[in-house]
């Protein structure tokens, strides 16, 4: 669940008004909230949390990363709409009313974090978070078990819902060391549904290279960048081209420190 009151929306309004709070001196309140709800969905699509999955293991590595990333971007997120409500204080070189900035710095909060319940920023965020931890945690059971099962075959759910991107790569073969997994491995989209098959050399019919030449033209150009990846090669779950990422250059040191917010060692 996403925990950020009404009563502490409207503290950060006012603090942010009052100058007490802005871009560089962020809401850790607000961090933390948007940081646990997405590390929730890592959690619960990489299948173990953080406290339970096995020490010194693969998928303990490949988690921490994943976890990592979270706080990184929840870090990011939280920079860019404190900074457009920041932005939004004065209007023509005069500070705007309380009344009137409180009715934009509270569009510009909903925009970023609406209700998870409902359709918006967040819930797509929490909906990808989930799905690349899946993705992620199955790419190390793929690398596993290559030896045995060095073949993956693309498989896409096939209904009314399908994607335009999803269509052309289903039953797509290739083995498992194939550069292809790096950029097409799922997901390739928002509310993507695909998964991968692993199967052994005798059941593989490989994909000839020209057909992926043109998939890769095809579905490539149609792909948006931040999901051209592989989430358990890469171990993130948001790229570092995402826009929330994408700050001037003046901010870019600040940006690498996440902002001057803390990423706790242990999970609370």
């Amino acid at each position: 669940m996403f925990k950020f009151s009404d009563d502490m929306i409207e503290a950060m309004i006012k603090a942010i008004y009052e100058g007490e709070l802005d871009e560089y001196e962020l809401p850790e309140n607000l961090y933390f909230a948007i940081a646990n709800y997405l590390k929730s969905g890592v959690y619960t699509g990489f299948g173990d949390s953080l406290a339970s999955v096995e020490a010194d293991s693969v998928d303990e590595a490949l988690l921490m990363e994943l976890r990592e990333n979270i706080y990184m971007f929840s870090g990011a997120k939280t920079f860019q709409q404190v900074k457009e409500m920041t932005d939004a204080l004065t209007f023509e070189g005069e500070v705007r009313p309380f009344s009137e900035f409180k009715e934009l710095a509270q569009s510009i909060y909903d925009r970023y974090n609406v209700n998870p319940d409902g359709n918006g920023y967040l819930r797509t965020e929490y909906d990808t978070a989930v799905g690349q931890a899946q993705s992620a945690a199955r790419w190390n059971e793929v690398d596993k078990n290559k030896k045995l099962l060095p073949y993956l075959k693309y498989s896409a759910i096939e209904d009314a819902n399908t994607s335009d991107i999803c269509a052309p790569l289903d039953g797509v073969t290739l083995p498992v060391d194939d550069p292809f997994w790096d950029e097409f491995m799922p997901l390739n989209h928002f509310n993507c549904r695909c998964t991968v098959e692993q199967l052994p050399e005798d059941e593989a019919e490989q994909t000839p290279a020209d057909e992926i030449k043109s998939l890769r033209d095809e579905v490539g150009g149609e792909m948006a960048d931040v999901f051209k990846m592989n989430p358990g090669k890469d171990q993130v779950i948001f790229k570092d081209d995402h826009p929330y990422f994408d700050v001037a250059p003046k901010d870019r040191g600040f940006a690498e420190t996440n902002f001057g917010l803390p990423i706790p060692e242990e999970d609370e």
